[in-house]
């Protein structure tokens, strides 16, 4: 039940009408309405409930200050100190705010209509997931975002103003991001503010925010901004202010340790793939040890790590926070192996069958063909590569590049039995003939929508195979929809773009999955992406959504997914609900102690994903098949705020570029630093002399790659897990 009361604050002391506001919530009510607000201080200060409080007038200073959940609206302006240490809610300005808007706001949000004062934002912080922020549809005078330690500022600039801000902005920040609308010259940042590169995080930021204002201020006109128009500005490296400060008192026991972490490159990447180790060969000269260790983590550098992946190393890269990410994909390219793999394990009496020839299954028979077991790998097609060779568009991934990998796969012992499909009773064989089996048949059956006019829907999966096999769609002058916007969906609005579509939508329930180039390239064509909608039924021809819109469509597409088809499987292997088979948490081990999964037939994920699965599976498989244990790999990712960008920048060689973040070069900048001379190194041996160290970690804030730690394993551990 909502309970509405209107106050008359003409003339009332600001402390009687504190009390008042107080006293009517207590009473139940939940919409308070103050009338002929003038210079009352401190409204909504302190306040913990979930109460509207409408204001008609000017209220007075720390408007909301300490307050924790309600959200107050003013139809006017305010004066300074609005939100001033303000914890949870919202503050919605129908006109201009004074000075220190948001001073040392600690979660919720500020959206102020017009302009604001001087040192907006001032000490702002965040918390876990409290990120507060402020919105300004107009702009902002001197030292906006002032000694920011967190949050997110935002000036709309909404009239276009030449200068949207004044000078000093972002003056001592060490955390938290400032957008500005508008062209911001670095002569006015303030001490320790840089321009940053935007990403699709500071995007979908932006959109939420203009989508925030435009709820807020319905009458306000924004169709002429732009997310193209905003710069981002943040702090400069990770402690821009680290030089100002020394070890005093020290209450720390723990003398440090040195130790590499997972660098962000290798925790995003599904193979796992030591990037950093790699390129740190190659800057010595050791180029044939490089091209090794790729061997040791994939067959197919060249068609996927250096072609088709996303590159979710990228995206991770700790260069992002200096001048954009390392470019792996060409270096991937640039040190490609010019030679065949060799067989280095001692020939083996044990017998392995893979049933499937896409990328999870070569990845296992590279790993154990390479490891001396006798591989047979069986495939229905004519030919090794699963989805690789036939459902990846060539324009984006040629003959050429795919059968460099292809052809140093087929150099390896491993006998191929093509165009033999597995069923039932091939598989019994297999199954009492070989020492162990792995399945890795992939995905392919496409997923269908149960609704009227579904029989119009065309598998993307088939579209796409088509191509690759020489029997294209025709698709000119065509209405495309393309329901699934995941990165294969952009694949089939490529190749539907090159086919003569007239026009190409896809569509999706929730927020599209698709990214990076195969996203940037659907666009370029045309692409619209429309979400979230929801289908009712689909007719002759149009899509029609359950909201009421339809969309024309003389070709539907789907690309939701597949699923595998296991009905060659025997009663051994456990299936579940989504008829993946089941395996080990942290194996790939089947309810068949003989049988082994893995690949979209186990948890569907990138081309990568299968790659790194299907290595594990190899390694798995050789111990058991040696009686030994198989131990997971675990992965400790180094944390962002232990990496000293400060020492990097300006480099020319991209193998130069790269921070080896969480893995030591030996720079010796530790030894070097370390007050009490409490550091040597013999090779690659560190040694810290336990009586000397006084554990002010200097050697530890100092060490531009994170490899020194604070305190014991442990702790490091809950470090990362726990304090990002």
């Amino acid at each position: 039940m909502v309970l509405n009361a209107v106050l008359n604050a003409k003339g009332i002391y600001y402390k009687m009408l504190n009390r008042q506001i107080r006293e009517l919530i207590a009473k139940g009510e939940t919409v308070i309405t103050l009338e002929n607000v003038l210079g009352q201080r401190y409204i909504g200060g302190g306040l913990k409930a979930n109460v509207i409080i409408n204001i008609n007038g000017t209220p007075g200073q720390d408007l909301g200050a300490f307050m924790n959940g309600p959200e107050i609206t003013v139809h006017g302006n305010v004066q300074d100190g609005i939100g001033n240490t303000m914890n949870s809610g919202s503050i919605v300005v129908h006109g201009k705010a004074g000075e220190i808007p948001g001073h040392s706001m600690r979660g919720g949000k500020i959206l102020i209509r017009d302009d604001v004062e001087y040192r907006a934002g001032i000490h702002m912080k965040e918390y876990e997931h409290q990120i507060p922020r402020i919105v300004i549809g107009g702009t902002a005078k001197d030292y906006c975002g002032e000694y920011m330690a967190g949050g997110r500022v935002v000036v709309l600039n909404r009239f276009d103003e030449k200068e949207p801000v004044g000078n000093d902005i972002g003056t001592g920040i060490h955390g938290g991001v400032i957008y500005i609308r508008g062209n911001v010259e670095k002569r006015r940042l303030g001490v320790g503010a840089i321009i940053a590169e935007m990403d699709n995080e500071d995007v979908l930021f932006l959109q939420n925010v203009l989508n925030d204002f435009t709820a807020a201020f319905p009458y306000v006109e924004l169709s002429h901004i732009t997310i193209n128009d905003f710069m981002k500005i943040t702090k400069k490296g990770h402690r821009p202010f680290a030089n100002l400060y020394a070890p005093a008192m020290n209450i720390k026991t723990k003398k440090p340790i040195h130790l590499n972490l997972t660098p962000p490159c290798t925790y995003a990447c599904p193979g796992g793939i030591p990037t950093p180790v790699f390129i740190n060969l190659i800057k010595d000269g050791k180029i044939k040890e490089a091209q090794l260790l790729m061997d040791e983590y994939t067959p197919l550098r060249m068609s996927v790590c250096g072609t088709v992946c996303p590159a979710p190393c990228m995206d991770a890269c700790s260069r992002n926070m200096i001048d954009g990410p390392m470019n792996i994909p060409y270096l991937a390219r640039e040190y490609y192996p010019d030679f065949n793999p060799a067989v280095y394990g001692k020939p083996k009496d044990k017998t392995i069958a893979i049933i499937g020839a896409g990328p999870a299954g070569l990845s296992a028979a590279w790993q154990l063909a390479r490891r001396g077991y006798k591989v047979t790998v069986f495939e229905k097609t004519s030919d090794i590569g699963g989805k690789v060779r036939m459902a990846i568009p060539k324009d984006r991934l040629p003959d050429e590049v795919l059968y460099k990998d292809l052809n140093r796969i087929k150099s390896l012992p491993i006998a191929f039995k093509l165009n033999t499909a597995v069923d039932k009773q091939l598989f019994t064989k297999i199954h009492e003939e070989f020492d162990a089996v792995l399945v890795a048949t992939g995905a392919y059956i496409s997923r269908t929508l149960q609704v009227r006019g579904g029989e119009r829907i065309i598998s993307g999966l088939e579209f796409l195979v088509g191509i690759n096999e020489g029997n294209p769609m025709d698709l000119t002058g065509k209405d495309v929809v393309i329901i699934g916007a995941g990165n294969v969906g952009m694949d089939i609005a490529c190749e539907s773009w090159r086919h003569g579509a007239k026009s190409v939508t896809a569509i999706d329930i929730q927020k599209p999955l698709a990214f990076g180039k195969e996203l940037d390239m659907a666009k370029s064509f045309g692409t619209q992406i429309v979400w979230p909608r929801n289908i009712e039924y689909i007719d002759e021809g149009y899509v029609h959504f359950t909201n009421g819109q339809e969309l024309k469509a003389d070709v539907v597409f789907i690309s939701i997914g597949e699923k595998p088809d296991l009905s060659f499987l025997g009663d051994s292997v456990m299936v579940n609900e989504r008829g993946a088979i089941v395996t080990g948490q942290k194996s790939f081990k089947s309810s068949d102690p003989k049988i082994f999964a893995c690949g979209d037939i186990v948890k569907p994920g990138l081309i990568t994903d299968a790659i790194g699965m299907g290595r594990l599976a190899g390694m798995e498989i050789h111990a058991t098949l040696s009686d030994e244990d198989f131990i997971y790999p675990e992965k400790t990712l180094v944390p962002k705020r232990r990496i000293n960008i400060a020492y990097f920048g300006g480099e020319t060689r991209e193998v130069d570029r790269c921070i080896s973040c969480g893995t030591c070069i030996f720079c010796d900048k530790c030894v070097e630093a370390c007050p009490q001379g409490a550091i040597t190194r013999n090779g690659e041996i560190f040694t810290i002399d336990s009586e000397l160290c006084t554990a002010c970690y200097t050697c530890v804030n100092i060490c531009p790659r994170g490899a020194l730690q604070p305190g014991d394993f442990d702790a490091v551990v809950q470090d990362v897990l726990f304090k990002k």
